[in-house]
């Protein structure tokens, strides 16, 4: 199996963000500092009639400053946090190497504007799988769609929705490859639980999305998204070329 993460992909548009936060930086000085010049300088004095709109002029333009300093902070942020690899997608892609062939590629960490944050996707001769990674420790119930965490003996709200995440990843991956003419492609999903018991525990009835501990999953696999190839391998390498950024 081959195992892939655009890193190269992720570091340069990190390093985009980190060149539009300093354009906005330095664009967010200037105009605070004409702001505050204004404040200091009045070029209207107060008993003109045209005072109240120098005055508005003024306020608008320290503010709009302070904005896109704001603004330029939020993208260095995000920039300089930006993940160009999932550990938890490392990790099951270590423990997937052995147990796949080489038809089958697992794209880690991938971030595309169309798609959103995707943990993992397996693409191979049997379609895509979409990946939902959870490193939660407890007790858990999935019946359809809803989840519950067993404390303190009791059943509760989990405060987690995986089916619902993994099912809206499906749908625009689906959607993204129906607009470049792959939408025949077969889109699966499953959820991971990344520890195993006796820290992580799971139980499932009837659940929208297959769920299994990292240890089981090519074994849970095997009944739905392994049971058969439904593309061949050059539609499985398109479906990888328009995944991975440019």
């Amino acid at each position: 199996m081959r195992n892939i993460a655009p890193v190269r992909a992720l570091t340069r548009r990190s390093n985009q963000i980190k060149t539009l936060a300093l354009v906005v930086a330095a664009i967010g000085v200037f105009v605070t500092a004409v702001g505050l010049f204004l404040r200091v300088v009045e070029f209207v004095v107060p008993a003109n009639p045209n005072y109240g709109l120098y005055d508005l002029l003024r306020t608008v333009t320290l503010i709009a400053g302070i904005f896109l300093l704001l603004l330029a902070l939020g993208l260095a942020i995000r920039a300089f946090t930006w993940k160009v690899d999932n550990d938890l997608a490392q990790i099951m892609g270590n423990a997937l190497a052995t147990q796949l062939p080489d038809s089958f590629t697992l794209i880690r960490n991938l971030s595309r504007g169309e798609i959103g944050y995707v943990d993992a996707l397996l693409v191979g001769l049997p379609g895509v799988l979409v990946f939902r990674l959870m490193d939660n420790v407890g007790i858990f119930a999935n019946e359809g769609s809803n989840w519950l965490r067993q404390e303190g003996g009791e059943w509760r709200p989990a405060g987690i929705d995986p089916t619902r995440e993994c099912v809206a990843d499906i749908e625009k991956v689906r959607q993204f490859l129906s607009r470049r003419n792959l939408g025949d492609t077969p889109v699966y999903g499953v959820i991971v639980f990344m520890n195993e018991p006796p820290r992580t525990q799971l139980m499932a009835r009837e659940p929208v999305v297959p769920i299994t501990p990292l240890s089981m999953l090519v074994v849970n696999l095997r009944p739905n998204y392994l049971a058969k190839d439904r593309i061949d391998a050059a539609k499985a390498q398109a479906v990888i070329d328009a995944l991975l950024p440019k």
